[in-house]
């Protein structure tokens, strides 16, 4: 029989993790005892903490560090969509918020031109993923601890329920008796001069939800349909506007951005056509004062900011890779109507 010696286990495997097995809890637990943090019942923390005295752990100084948050700097990555929309900026001062409570500060870090942040920091959030992000691999390379706005490869993820988004707002149309519909999305802009268009997993996600509920009700969507608009008030109205110089027939437009579908009505106005009455149209995000009067997809943007906070900390400490998808909800206001 073979006996081994605690000490030598300790010195083999990572001692956060001899730690959590024996307790039978997570790692993020056992850090959030060790760091005297909140958020573990007093049962879970007597127990931990036994542990922690008859095995002599002592918490890593520089992962300490990251879980106090003392010193840390979080780069916030916006990706090739560098431009801090009116989205992005919401979320980014939810962030700032939700990271303030833990110690932590947040700083910008841009985009090279092979898509890859142009500088490190302790900890990191990444926007606008899309498949195969090149983002994912360099981080994990780096050993850098991170987190995704947005599904992909990362260990750790948050993302708003986007193809429900997609399918709330077909569904709407659908019900409203509409059948022939516009797309207007928007591509990754630094991606501008592919073939065809770059779109993050969001855009992707909510096309995809949106054409799988009228594909259920029989009604196609044709390729053709889905308009690039760049994620901004010009390019949806230019998107539109050239819609309607091609004579294309469509009765309600599903814009992906609040700030997109503005755009749209402005283009649908400067052609004669009324909103609703003529055309309706769709928004999604609902941003402050450009959202809140129009039918839109609501995002949680400050439940999805203290989501990644949480993860982070989580991703800080080792935890196990998780990942949240926060629900979204369908708003109906004056932009949608009945078309017979």
């Amino acid at each position: 029989m073979v006996v081994t010696d605690q000490n030598d286990e300790m010195e083999r495997t990572p001692p956060i993790m001899v730690v959590a097995r024996e307790a039978g809890v997570s790692k993020a637990t056992v850090s959030r005892v060790a760091n005297n943090r909140p958020g573990v019942n007093v049962k879970t923390r007597q127990k931990v903490r036994a542990v922690i005295e008859r095995l002599g752990y002592r918490p890593d100084e520089t992962a300490r560090g990251l879980s106090l948050g003392k010193s840390a700097k979080v780069g916030l990555n916006i990706g090739f969509s560098s431009r801090l929309n009116l989205h992005f900026l919401l979320f980014r001062q939810h962030l700032e918020a939700a990271l303030f409570s833990k110690g932590l500060r947040i700083e910008h870090v841009p985009t090279d031109e092979k898509g890859l942040p142009e500088k490190h920091a302790d900890l990191m959030v990444i926007c606008s993923t899309f498949d195969e992000d090149p983002r994912v691999p360099f981080l994990k390379n780096k050993k850098i601890p991170f987190v995704a706005l947005g599904k992909c490869a990362a260990d750790f993820w948050v993302s708003s329920d986007e193809y429900s988004g997609g399918r709330q707002a077909a569904e709407h149309l659908l019900r409203l008796g509409h059948t022939r519909m516009l797309v207007v999305a928007g591509s990754v802009s630094g991606k501008a001069n592919m073939s065809i268009p770059l779109h993050t997993r969001a855009t992707s996600e909510r096309i995809r939800g949106f054409r799988d509920a009228l594909l259920d009700n029989g009604v196609a969507l044709p390729n053709e349909n889905i308009l690039e608009g760049e994620f901004t008030g010009l390019g949806g109205f230019l998107a539109v506007r050239r819609a309607l110089k091609e004579e294309k027939n469509f009765s309600a437009v599903f814009s992906l951005s609040d700030v997109m579908a503005g755009g749209v009505i402005k283009a649908l106005e400067d052609h004669n056509l009324r909103v609703p009455d003529n055309v309706s149209v769709i928004g999604f995000d609902e941003l402050p004062e450009v959202g809140e009067s129009i039918t839109t997809v609501r995002q949680n943007t400050e439940e999805l900011a203290n989501s990644v906070a949480d993860l982070l900390e989580e991703a800080a400490a080792g935890a196990s890779p998780r990942n949240i998808i926060v629900p979204v909800e369908l708003v109906v206001r004056g932009t949608t109507m009945r078309h017979d």
